[in-house]
């Protein structure tokens, strides 16, 4: 299984029929994701900005490319055409974001699917990687407690973006990592690495779900 996230752009003001549209999926859609070996399948969008969050079988290449092929996502397509700004690179490949932490803990019941975005200085991203290959065990450990489960951050260029199941809920798990020394200190030894992470008001720059199939 390899965990996958892509990115969609929308045309402004189509944004709460990109919405409904979601809220009631075809059949013959929802089958083609199976098929293909797609799991946990989440959309997430922040004004225009569309991200999705899937678990694929036996990679993401492999899932994509059969589900691509389908007659129900062509027609999808086509119905999703005047909505859609942005859905591929020139080449026609997918939008992709590389994942590049994951961390599984914090699972202890019903938990909160959530995704938030942050943005690195473009001449430190080597640095921002490097970093999260090598995670802090005592920050990993916190991230546990805290109820961050199938936690990942996925990044293209300066963007990134993290997916993850809150325990009990998003709001809860970020409050409670927030109380910490060791997130403290974390955050501390990014300050100049990474450039945005909340708004104007100092919430983190989340997204609101509006698709999800198990």
């Amino acid at each position: 299984m390899q965990r996958a996230c892509f990115y969609l752009r929308l045309y402004p003001g189509t944004e709460d029929e990109y919405d409904r549209r979601h809220a009631a999926i075809w059949p013959e859609q929802q089958a083609a994701i199976r098929d293909a070996g797609i799991r946990n399948m989440t959309g997430f969008r922040r004004g225009t900005d569309v991200w999705y969050y899937a678990e694929c079988h036996p990679d993401a290449k492999s899932a994509f490319k059969k589900f691509g092929a389908s007659k129900a996502n062509a027609k999808w397509n086509d119905f999703f055409r005047p909505i859609i700004a942005e859905l591929a690179r020139p080449n026609g490949e997918r939008i992709w974001f590389e994942e590049i932490f994951h961390a599984n803990g914090g699972g202890r019941g019903r938990s909160e699917r959530g995704l938030f975005a942050l943005v690195v200085h473009p001449d430190r991203i080597a640095e921002y990687d490097q970093r999260h290959a090598q995670p802090w065990p005592e920050m990993m450990a916190a991230l546990d407690v805290a109820g961050f489960h199938n936690y990942s951050g996925f990044r293209r260029g300066s963007q990134v973006v993290y997916y993850g199941e809150f325990y009990p809920d998003m709001r809860t798990a970020m409050r409670t990592i927030g109380a910490t020394d060791v997130n403290r200190r974390w955050n501390v030894s990014f300050e100049g690495i990474i450039t945005t992470i909340t708004d104007q008001t100092g919430d983190l720059l989340t997204a609101r779900e509006v698709f999800h199939q198990d």
